[in-house]
């Protein structure tokens, strides 16, 4: 059914105001409200009436805030340029630093250089003066002599002079007592020193070459002492010892074929002592335990031959270990003074290290000189090998330490004929060494060599040119 039209015959039209629809009531307003705990999903614990109502969440991206914009400071040509010289300044800098420490290290070494040359060329002049004195001191008394064997009638008034005066009658007492002590020395050489013999090119190359601290070179046919270095100084000789103990020994037993029993003396050498191996109640002829002492170095054999020998010495078989050393060292410095080393004092009969115990190279080249003379003890320091067998059965054998005559050590010479060697952490490497080519010895002493092995370059080196002063080409190696 059509609506009916208006008056004018048109549709009617709707009207433009609002429907007048009822507003939207909240409903839950008068809806009974549900329990609390209806929901329990929805409804937190233990919530109270206090506590506002639950807020809706912030969204998540209001809490995000933009990252600040990159800054790159701008690149003008001045902070370039900056940037350049700075690292110039650097590199320069670091030059700078590497070159004044290298002049600074030079520098020192410079240093140092100098002040080694100036004290070798101290020691040089130090020996040559002193040999100047001693030739001043011989001519002076050769001419002493000479005046008073020409003029008697002078010498009779100075004595007339010298006995009106107490002082210079104290003098000649001393001077007496001086040549008592002298004429008592046994030995017959005087060891003049002699620098003259080898040219100025052979002593540069000496000087050169040797490397050991304390030397000597002793000609036996003329009585010179023809190079030496810190000649006169002190320095601990090691198992160079033995020669003494050895000389000292052959003055109380001179009986080879003597019989001696090893006790327990060979307990008192020191740990790790050089040995030839010898048991108590093991029996030895002199010869043997001579050879115990010089070739293998046996410190054992040192203990036994300075008990034994005290023993003997004193005639007394109940004599205590430590007292029979004790005597037999007395011994021992006794027989020095008579050799005429008298700057030598030892304490030990094998050479152990006790700073009491020391010599000097000018010592030495008189121990060497003197056992040399003794025919048993030259002997025993010039075998290379020997074998043994012993009294009751049995034998041993022993090798000798002493490079020099080992064939096959690569520094032999089959002129060498002894002597000693030694060896200590304090003494360093040593050697008492001798040399004989057509009736010439001469007698070698290197004291602290750099190893093992340059005590004996170094005497090969003073043998060869001391051979040539005679025309002799002595070979090693």
């Amino acid at each position: 059914m059509t609506p009916p039209n208006n008056r004018d015959g048109r549709p009617p039209q709707r009207s433009q105001q609002p429907s007048r629809r009822p507003a939207p009531t909240d409903n839950r307003a008068h809806s009974p409200q549900k329990s609390v705990h209806s929901d329990p999903r929805r409804q937190p614990q233990h919530r109270t009436s206090d506590v506002p109502p639950r807020q809706k969440p912030v969204p998540t991206n209001a809490h995000r805030q933009a990252p600040p914009p990159q800054y790159r400071p701008p690149k003008t040509d001045h902070m370039q340029k900056s940037y350049i010289a700075y690292k110039k300044k650097e590199r320069l800098r670091k030059k700078i630093m590497r070159i004044s420490f290298i002049v600074f290290v030079l520098a020192i070494l410079v240093i140092i250089i100098l002040l080694l040359s100036r004290s070798c060329s101290k020691g040089n002049s130090g020996e040559q003066n002193n040999a100047d004195k001693i030739s001043e001191n011989s001519t002076n008394q050769t001419s002493v002599i000479e005046t008073s064997s020409d003029k008697p009638k002078e010498s009779s008034v100075v004595s007339d002079a010298a006995s009106s005066k107490p002082e210079s009658s104290k003098e000649n007492s001393k001077e007496s007592s001086k040549e008592s002590e002298t004429s008592s020395v046994d030995n017959p050489h005087h060891y003049t020193t002699n620098y003259s013999r080898f040219s100025q090119d052979v002593m540069n190359e000496l000087e050169e070459n040797i490397t050991s601290e304390f030397v000597a070179l002793y000609d036996v046919t003329t009585d010179e002492v023809i190079f030496s270095h810190n000649y006169s100084k002190k320095c601990f000789p090691a198992s160079t010892t033995k020669l003494l103990t050895a000389i000292t020994a052959s003055s109380i037993i001179t009986d080879p074929n003597t019989v001696i029993t090893v006790g327990d003396e060979i307990r008192m050498i020191g740990a790790d002592s050089s040995s030839a191996y010898l048991q108590e109640g093991m029996q030895l002829t002199f010869e043997m335990l001579l050879d115990a002492l010089l070739l293998p170095s046996g410190n054992d054999a040192a203990y036994t031959i300075a008990v034994n020998c005290a023993k003997i010495y004193k005639n007394d078989k109940t004599l205590k270990n430590e007292e029979a050393v004790k005597q037999f060292m007395e011994l021992v410095n006794k027989k020095a003074k008579q050799i005429g080393a008298s700057r030598t004092h030892y304490v030990t009969p094998d050479g152990w290290h006790d700073d009491n115990h020391y010599t000097c190279a000018q010592d030495l080249i008189k121990i060497g000189d003197y056992a040399k003379s003794i025919p048993i003890v030259s002997k025993s320091c010039s075998k290379a090998y020997v074998e043994w067998d012993l009294v009751k059965g049995g034998s041993i054998a022993w090798s000798n330490s002493n490079k020099l005559i080992q064939w096959d050590s690569g520094v032999y010479s089959e002129y060498c004929d002894g002597l000693k060697t030694g060896f200590t952490d304090e003494a360093g490497s040593s050697v008492v060494a001798s040399a004989t080519m057509n009736g010439h010895t001469f007698i070698a002493v290197t004291m602290n060599g750099l190893t093992l092995y340059t005590k004996y370059e170094d005497c090969n080196l003073m043998f060869k040119k001391a051979f040539e002063l005679y025309g002799l080409n002595y070979t090693y190696g």
